[in-house]
């Protein structure tokens, strides 16, 4: 498995998947940068949580969206998943490692944005509603319930194309996930996982709108976010596996 995974790291090197990475966190800071500058001084100072926002709501799903499905592309275009059964390799190991290598490009991605809004603050007065640690935690939380998608939007990719599979995760949270996030059934979407715990933790809303100092943050909902995308992660992990060397072989 571990020779899977370097041999596709090694491989993304010189695709656009590789240039991506660097490109997604820039993109969504100066979108983010653009639109607090036009609320003045106060608004700028949200800049970070701002960004932190529309990172959950679209940019992290956009991204796994992109890199799964390319990472496919890529793999059917150079020799349709041909050389994995032509050496005597464990079709699930296989599936695993793509797995792991998604993961591992959008934690690289994740630390570049951290990277940035750590910058940032020394230059601008933000974060003001929350501290820059509570921003970085915010990241890494988002991450880690958006790790779900992953082998869900490679199995999606494989079994539709590129296109379609970017569609829908982007979609998803961006329109149904928002409204159905105002329910109280909002766990049952899988999408709003890493919405919900958006307002308790950066004290924004998920439409960008800051929450009044009366607000109590419910901390309930991030862990059971937490723990409703770990576990469907370690579900679809297995269930894609299956899946992937029934399709192969």
């Amino acid at each position: 498995m571990k020779q899977v995974f370097l041999s596709n790291l090694i491989k993304i090197k010189n695709t656009s998947i590789f240039k991506l990475i660097f490109i997604f966190p820039f993109i969504c800071v100066i979108l983010s940068l653009l639109f607090s500058s036009l609320g003045g001084k106060e608004v700028l100072s949200l800049t970070a949580e701002t960004t932190v926002n529309q990172w959950g709501v679209i940019w992290i799903n956009v991204i796994i969206a992109v890199n799964s499905a390319l990472l496919n592309k890529l793999e059917l275009d150079s020799n349709n998943y041909s050389v994995y059964l032509s050496r005597n390799i464990d079709l699930k190991k296989v599936e695993y490692a793509r797995i792991i290598l998604v993961a591992f490009l959008n934690l690289i991605i994740s630390m570049i944005l951290s990277l940035i809004l750590i910058l940032m603050g020394l230059i601008l007065p933000t974060p003001s509603l929350i501290s820059i640690w509570r921003v970085l935690l915010t990241i890494l939380l988002i991450w880690l319930t958006t790790l779900w998608q992953i082998p869900f939007i490679l199995w999606l990719s494989r079994k539709t194309n590129l296109y379609f599979a970017m569609i829908i995760n982007t979609i998803s949270p961006l329109i149904i996930g928002t409204s159905f996030s105002l329910l109280d059934t909002w766990y049952l979407f899988p999408y709003d996982w890493s919405l919900k715990l958006l307002e308790p933790m950066t004290k924004m809303r998920i439409n960008g709108i800051p929450i009044g100092s009366e607000y109590i943050p419910d901390y309930s909902l991030i862990f059971v976010s937490f723990f409703l995308g770990i576990t469907f992660f370690i579900l679809l992990v297995e269930l894609t596996a299956i899946s992937f060397k029934r399709q192969v072989k």
